[in-house]
């Protein structure tokens, strides 16, 4: 029983009330098994971070109790960083609530934490030379509490901001060890990730698992591997316009987008940097704007400039046919001239695909 009558910790994976699992999300339950290892606990909490975070009190209320299964100490806590207010703000805690104020208000300005905050490593109580163990960490909490081990890991996100830290802490001596410490470490990023208020962006390729966006890769010397198996490499021989981006995105320039118009069906495609390749990801969609394939197709030819008569020739079609599609490009696209369309028109990136070679005959 911790000091302020509550029970620590430790208890705390094994008397969740039914209540409190039904609002958890599907699967978190599987934290709460009762004899896991610690290497087993830490993978589930590594599971359960990087589905859910833990950046609410809720989600880190149930994080902490998984953390008892890592850590054998008394009293867990976690807190992010508050950036603006230049201080702690506890988010889930065993600790007596004079000691998680301690931690919110005062902790981030002892010269001893701002050490273990410099060192990016978790820094037990043995870790510190007896020299060391003075100020107000030692003489408000550990001190007076009895604590004769413990732990504060400062968590840091990928960019290097610090985000928060994890502080644990025990009565009885030596049992936060080398292992313990080394599963608090493999944690730390999924942990920082967790508390940090700015969530990472996904990656675009996350979508080439919904059944519907293709894609491919293209490695620096042009070959080619599907990632999807509906994935169109072919479009790089029929769509110029697609070859073009895939070199610049090859030399290091930003992600861009295209519509391109094969046919009677539109690809939205976007290629991004991946390493030494350009990922393509395309899918097909309606077409912009509210436009019909033809009208696409018009739009796309104001863009290169071309005539009515030019635009005629290219789809076989009369240029007084044109001539009212253009009309009807302008209307739809709130554009209100040729000049206007040419320029949403890049804006889309719209580009005509090339009809594919044919084979030679017999």
């Amino acid at each position: 029983m911790s000091r302020d009558g509550r029970q620590p910790a430790a208890a705390g994976i094994r008397r969740l009330t039914d209540a409190t699992v039904r609002t958890l999300p599907i699967g978190a339950g599987a934290l709460y098994r009762v004899g896991m290892s610690a290497v087993a606990a830490a993978r589930e909490l590594r599971s359960f971070l990087r589905r859910h975070g833990s950046r609410t009190p809720g989600s880190a209320a149930v994080a902490l109790d998984a953390l008892t299964s890592v850590v054998p100490a008394d009293c867990v806590s976690l807190s992010v960083w508050d950036a603006t207010r230049g201080r702690h703000r506890t988010l889930a805690s065993s600790y007596p609530r004079a000691l998680t104020g301690f931690f919110d208000e005062l902790m981030h300005a002892d010269p001893l934490f701002v050490r273990v905050r410099s060192s990016g490593e978790p820094t037990r109580i043995r870790d510190i030379t007896e020299r060391q163990r003075q100020g107000p960490i030692f003489e408000r909490v550990i001190h007076p509490s009895g604590f004769r081990d413990g732990v504060t890991h400062c968590l840091f996100a990928a960019d290097g901001r610090y985000v928060g830290m994890l502080n644990a802490s025990s009565a009885r001596p030596s049992i936060i060890d080398d292992d313990v410490v080394g599963l608090l470490d493999l944690l730390g990023d999924d942990l920082a990730a967790a508390l940090d208020p700015i969530v990472p962006a996904t990656a675009p390729t996350g979508r080439l698992h919904d059944g519907v966006t293709q894609g491919f890769a293209v490695r620096p010397d042009g070959s080619v591997r599907s990632l999807t198996p509906r994935a169109r490499p072919d479009l790089l021989v029929v769509a110029p316009a697609l070859a073009a981006v895939v070199r610049r995105i090859g030399r290091g320039a930003p992600p861009e987008r295209l519509h391109l118009i094969d046919g009677d069906a539109v690809y939205a495609v976007e290629v991004h940097g991946s390493g030494h390749e350009a990922v393509v990801l395309h899918l097909l969609v309606p077409p912009p704007s509210g436009l019909s394939v033809r009208e696409l197709q018009v739009l796309a030819g104001l863009a290169h400039g071309l005539t009515n008569g030019e635009i005629a020739h290219v789809h076989g079609i009369g240029a007084r046919t044109v001539a009212t599609h253009v009309e009807h490009v302008l209307e739809k696209t709130g554009c209100r001239n040729r000049v206007e369309a040419a320029c949403h028109a890049a804006r889309l990136g719209i580009s005509l695909c090339v009809p594919s070679p044919r084979p030679p005959g017999p």
